[in-house]
């Protein structure tokens, strides 16, 4: 046994010894798996290489699976296709002197929103204030001339014409309706007539704001959609494509962005009828100038809390029932009123020809009841 002391004791594992049908039948499962794969990577390489993109809505269970095509249209685009064609610019006109006594022209842009089928347009205020020659500019680009019908400068709105019947009319909104975070839209003329019918988009930022403007205090919806120089009288509308605001101011500030402000368009229509109907709007006033007197205020001049009569305007119905300058106003027909502001909403809810039964403290803080009774007033 020669051989024995090359003998080596190995433990191996040997393969399966398979028929050849098997190894035919395996043969032919792997041709087809590596078809399937082949044909799954290119058809994924197509995809990512700009093929169809598709979002798939799954179910419970895989056979439940949908393609479904993503849309890329903006929900802006048919909003902006009803109504842009009820939005027109506004050039504005005036003549002067400067200090030299040289002549010279100004000229304004502005929007307007096309409010019936008889021409009447309505802006704002401060778009046609001055102006001695207007002229609408249509969506198609059509010229025509504008006449004032009436303006307030309280509200900032103003109603023009043109002579012509067959425009296309604004559907209007209601503005108590309106929820932050919906959907709104700016369209105007921005800048200039050059970019007439512009088109922005955003949300509801904020309702029922409070904004100082000069000498008045307006309430106003916030919103985020850009308003700039030129869209003052422009349409903000909701996601109905309904006219729910009047675009008229925005924040003007380096540290300010995306806080732009709408007249409701609730609060704007029974203006606009009456400046139709009437050419003003005659609102009743008291006839003074007043201040708050706050807390501090009283504690430091011995007065009290209230609103102190500052002016008193002559003819008005404050001058017939002697109301006098320094004397404080601390009630209105029974109820205790503290602020400037809590006077003109007791006033602005009243009628031309009301009586108010005011209780009022002279300088010696001697108390005394006044009748007074409203008389009309414009803003013009």
């Amino acid at each position: 046994m020669e051989n024995e002391k090359f003998y080596q004791e190995i433990i191996e594992t040997k393969p399966k010894e398979y028929g050849k049908k098997t190894i035919i039948l395996l043969l032919l499962i792997g041709f087809i798996i590596g078809i399937g794969f082949g044909l799954g990577v290119d058809q994924l390489l197509k995809d990512y290489q700009g093929g169809n993109q598709v979002a798939y809505a799954t179910g419970t269970t895989g056979s439940d699976i949908i393609p479904s095509q993503v849309s890329s249209i903006s929900p802006v685009v048919p909003i902006a296709k009803k109504v842009s064609p009820s939005i027109v610019a506004i050039e504005t006109k005036s003549a002067g002197r400067d200090f030299f006594g040289q002549r010279f022209e100004s000229k304004g842009t502005g929007s307007g929103i096309i409010i019936d089928n008889q021409g009447h347009i309505v802006t704002n205020n401060h778009v046609v204030k001055g102006a001695q020659n207007l002229t609408v500019i249509l969506k198609d680009g059509t010229k025509l001339d504008a006449v004032l019908v009436g303006r307030d400068e309280r509200s900032d709105l103003a109603v023009i014409k043109v002579e012509k019947s067959d425009l296309i009319v604004a559907e209007l909104g209601d503005s108590s309706k309106l929820e932050v975070g919906e959907l709104a839209v700016a369209i105007g003329s921005p800048m200039s007539t050059e970019f007439a019918g512009s088109v922005t988009a955003g949300i509801i930022s904020g309702i029922d704001r409070k904004v100082a403007l000069g000498d008045k205090t307006m309430t106003l919806i916030q919103t985020d959609a850009a308003i700039n120089p030129g869209n003052s009288g422009g349409a903000l509308v909701n996601g109905e494509g309904k006219v729910i605001g009047i675009n008229t101011v925005k924040f003007a500030q380096s540290a300010v962005e995306g806080m732009g402000f709408a007249i409701p368009i609730n609060e704007a229509k029974p203006i606009i009828e009456e400046l139709i109907k009437n050419k003003k709007i005659v609102r009743p006033y008291l006839g003074i100038q007043g201040i708050t007197v706050t807390k501090d205020d009283a504690e430091v001049y011995d007065l009290p809390q209230g609103v102190y009569i500052h002016e008193v305007a002559p003819f008005s119905g404050a001058e017939q029932a002697g109301l006098k300058r320094g004397e404080v106003i601390t009630k209105v027909n029974g109820t205790r009123v503290y602020t400037i502001e809590e006077l003109i909403n007791i006033i602005s809810k009243s009628k031309v020809g009301d009586i108010l039964k005011l209780e009022v403290y002279d300088q010696y803080n001697k108390a005394r009841t006044v009748s007074v009774k409203l008389k009309g007033s414009t803003s013009d």
